[in-house]
């Protein structure tokens, strides 16, 4: 944040994992995107972030346009017990938009879980969205980076402009990708690869409200 001082404030900020002495720079940048509001934050909290708690990042939270985690780590975040989503749909619906709304009070505009292979949900805090997995053209190697591709598709699709819902239909594609190698890098996919495969997806590979 302090080399931003003397800087054109950029579109958008990217937080995600750092480590366990970073607290005083979450407070920077806190203080940098108050003084600057046209700036929108993305949030993908890491470990330690998960650590500092709630109250400590109280600010990053409110500050926020979206925000972006698995349902393990939202629960954790929030202290909640850990469901599986083996319970019945009814409920692990319920136990979701619980979840959502949770974060979303806290101040994000844009909220996301992923849930892994069956899928992610997002809140706009008005309407909740289920959007399935781009299907895999074969057996997945790994999965180590799906999320990182997931989030980062996401906001990269916003800040081309397209919509909330449209930028949900791009995210689960890198992941598709990413999971045919080992590691989080190999297998991300431009923006060309990646409108080419939009269109030709499945009918059923959309949006769905809750």
């Amino acid at each position: 944040p302090k080399a931003f001082k003397k800087s054109t404030p950029p579109r958008w900020i990217y937080l995600s994992s750092m480590g366990a002495s970073s607290y005083e720079y979450h407070a920077e940048i806190a203080a940098y995107l108050k003084q600057h509001p046209q700036v929108k934050l993305a949030f993908q909290p890491g470990t330690y972030q998960m650590k500092f708690g709630i109250e400590k990042l109280r600010e990053i939270y409110a500050a926020t346009e979206v925000f972006i985690a698995n349902v393990e780590e939202v629960q954790r975040i929030l202290g909640h017990e850990e469901k599986g989503s083996s319970a019945t749909s009814d409920a692990w619906n319920g136990e979701i938009k619980s979840l959502l709304s949770a974060i979303h009070a806290l101040g994000p505009r844009i909220v996301l879980i992923t849930d892994g292979p069956k899928g992610a949900y997002m809140y706009d805090g008005d309407r909740t969205y289920f959007m399935p997995i781009y299907p895999d053209p074969k057996t997945p190697y790994e999965r180590t980076g799906c999320g990182d591709a997931f989030a980062s598709t996401f906001v990269s699709a916003l800040i081309l402009g397209h919509t909330p819902l449209e930028a949900l239909t791009w995210a689960p594609v890198n992941p598709m990708s990413v999971v045919q190698f080992i590691g989080a890098q190999e297998g991300l996919l431009s923006r060309e690869q990646i409108e080419d495969l939009l269109k030709y997806a499945p009918a059923l590979y959309k949006p769905r409200e809750l």
